[in-house]
């Protein structure tokens, strides 16, 4: 599994799949779509199409966030990104085409890739003879929770809090 901080590495053949997975959806490789698309690659925190537009924004000055949506969109529609339900009203976005699910914390909204094959494809939904003949070609899988600093910080507020707690929460 490749690291996505290594961006640097990744950026000439990450341009070249990119600029591939347009042409085989039918939508040009526009410099602007470049751009949208490398920010949200480079990004770990699944953005919103307005916390992407502020990071396009230094680099393409006239781009809208209206173009931002709909490249988005775009992206999505052909499978060159995924939109990831949170259970918000702002849809977060992933550039991550690995087989992978989402942890998402119900309290501060934070999303992480989450890898383990027993949550992929088929296992996940059983037999063929239990779906009525659905075919399954895979299965993304988000859990919904309390990522570890809500857990601390809802620990501390409640008076449960081990000293460890207060001592990873105060460095």
């Amino acid at each position: 599994m490749r690291n996505r901080g290594d961006t640097e590495a990744l950026t000439g053949s990450m341009a070249a799949a990119f600029a591939q997975r347009c042409r085989a959806a039918g939508l040009a490789d526009t410099p602007q779509r470049r751009v949208i698309y490398r920010c949200l690659a480079e990004s770990h925190d699944h953005p919103t199409a307005e916390a992407l537009y502020l990071r396009v924004k230094p680099m393409l000055p006239k781009v809208s966030l209206a173009t931002v949506y709909r490249n988005l969109k775009l992206f999505a529609e052909a499978g060159i990104v995924d939109e990831v339900a949170t259970g918000s009203s702002l849809a977060r976005y992933d550039a991550n085409q690995d087989q992978h699910h989402h942890l998402i914390c119900k309290s501060c909204g934070s999303v992480a890739d989450y890898y383990d094959e027993r949550l992929d494809g088929a296992r996940v939904l059983g037999t063929k003879s239990l779906l009525d003949g659905f075919e399954v070609h895979g299965a993304k899988v988000n859990v919904f929770g309390l990522c570890s600093g809500c857990r601390q910080s809802a620990r501390i507020k409640s008076g449960r809090a081990s000293a460890a707690d207060v001592r990873s929460t105060n460095e």
